[in-house]
């Protein structure tokens, strides 16, 4: 059983999580002080390590800033191998690797609204599938050479990693995903690899985690015995509850009725929008009337990315990282998690931060005597421009090729306004 996880930059404790029966936090670390103190003072970046301290099996690691230590019962099995890399991989697609750069450790109720995603990680590494102990033959050098040679580039790359992803096969060979499948289909089918199941992920592994030892190696001619699995290569990343993805239809949104109601800011939203930044939304349903709002707003905000879904999260009571959705409806609570957010507050008709934008906020003048399906036109086209221009100046940009005669056209072309904005939908969605 995991029973503390601790996150911790440099003296500042990010998360901390204690799964002890009858420790509800209150009392702090305590003894655990002690651990991540030793753990701290032994940790080399990038390695693992696994020891026991006193009543816990103790694995931790130093990546970048980052300590990361889970404590556990001393009997638990593949937490070092499994658990530590799905909290690392969870952690940071929650809180990006330049966020944590950037944090000085002011605030860290930014890091509350991650427990409920770790209570369900642990929750699927607690009630994990393993293949019975003992139940499969052992992976060797010599195993993998009597293998058919289309297999052999697939086990050696588990043999070497000992374990490894369905996503870390591919990466590890080069090979496509329905390759992919079918040589460890085949390679299960003969026999060999342990394979775990926390969640939707699943892991191959040259040996069981469990105490008994797997049966000795066999020629993998005789397969008509051998329990067959089936190869489960589906990974659902942990989306935010409510999280729907999906176009809206542009035609039921109503811009003139956007202009009337913020004006000169409304420039903040297209820019947001359109820069794939998060808009964070305070609109309080209760009745009819409101959620005809809710709907029509949210319609109107897709005229700004006619060319793509929007993740949008309907209402929310917790915490949910910028990164995840594009548009959060949240309570009014949550608004002292938020420090940068465009925040549009409906029921005060005001936004608050944001960035204006010279050459949006000349489109949204243009659109002030425009009917609704006007301004769709209008934006359609204008959104087209500025996608195609942050396409290209994307590929310059990571050609690391000469910059001034892209600029210069752009300039002569356009309104020379538009390269702010060509810029910054390059960075934020081209770059990676």
């Amino acid at each position: 059983m995991i029973k503390r996880v601790i996150v911790r930059k440099n003296n500042s404790i990010l998360i901390s999580r204690s799964y002890e029966p009858g420790d509800d936090g209150s009392a702090g670390l305590g003894a655990f002080q002690s651990i991540i103190d030793a753990a701290a003072s032994k940790a080399l970046p990038g390695q693992k390590n696994d020891e026991v301290i006193g009543n816990y099996k103790v694995t931790y690691e130093l990546d970048e800033s980052l300590l990361f230590v889970i404590g556990s019962d001393v009997n638990e099995v593949g937490v070092e191998e499994i658990f530590l890399g799905e909290l690392k991989n969870l952690f940071y697609a929650v809180f990006p690797k330049d966020f944590i750069a950037g944090f000085e450790g002011d605030d860290p109720s930014v890091f509350k609204g991650f427990e409920a995603k770790l209570d369900q990680l642990r929750s699927a590494f607690e009630n994990r599938i393993e293949t019975k102990a003992g139940s499969r033959r052992v992976l060797d050098t010599l195993s993998v050479m009597e293998l058919p040679q289309r297999l052999q580039k697939t086990a050696y790359a588990i043999l070497d990693a000992k374990i490894a992803s369905f996503e870390e096969v591919i990466s590890l060979t080069a090979v496509t995903p329905q390759e992919a499948v079918a040589n460890i289909q085949e390679i299960l089918n003969n026999g060999f690899l342990y394979t775990t199941k926390v969640g939707s992920r699943v892991y191959y592994s040259v040996k069981s985690f469990g105490e008994a030892p797997p049966q000795p190696a066999a020629a993998p001619t005789a397969t008509e015995h051998v329990p067959r699995e089936t190869i489960q290569t589906t990974t659902v990343a942990e989306q935010p509850a409510g999280l729907e993805t999906k176009k809206r239809d542009i035609n039921r949104g109503n811009i003139p009725f956007l202009i009337k109601q913020f004006k000169r800011d409304l420039d903040k939203v297209f820019d947001a929008v359109a820069g794939r930044k998060t808009v964070l939304l305070i609109l309080d349903p209760e009745s009819d009337k409101n959620e005809v709002l809710l709907n029509m707003i949210l319609d109107s905000f897709q005229c700004f990315a006619p060319e793509r879904e929007l993740r949008i999260v309907n209402y929310t009571n917790d915490f949910i990282h910028p990164r995840e959705a594009d548009i959060i409806r949240i309570d009014k609570e949550l608004t002292k998690f938020y420090s940068n957010e465009l925040m549009i507050d409906m029921d005060n008709k005001k936004i608050q931060n944001g960035d204006n934008s010279v050459y949006l906020a000349d489109i949204v003048k243009e659109m002030t005597k425009l009917k609704h399906s006007e301004c769709v036109s209008l934006l359609m086209n204008r959104i087209a421009l500025i996608e195609k221009l942050a396409q290209d100046w994307a590929k310059i940009k990571k050609l690391n090729l000469p910059t001034e005669d892209f600029i210069t056209n752009v300039r002569n072309k356009h309104n020379p306004a538009i390269i702010q904005v060509m810029d910054k939908v390059a960075t934020n969605a081209y770059m990676d």
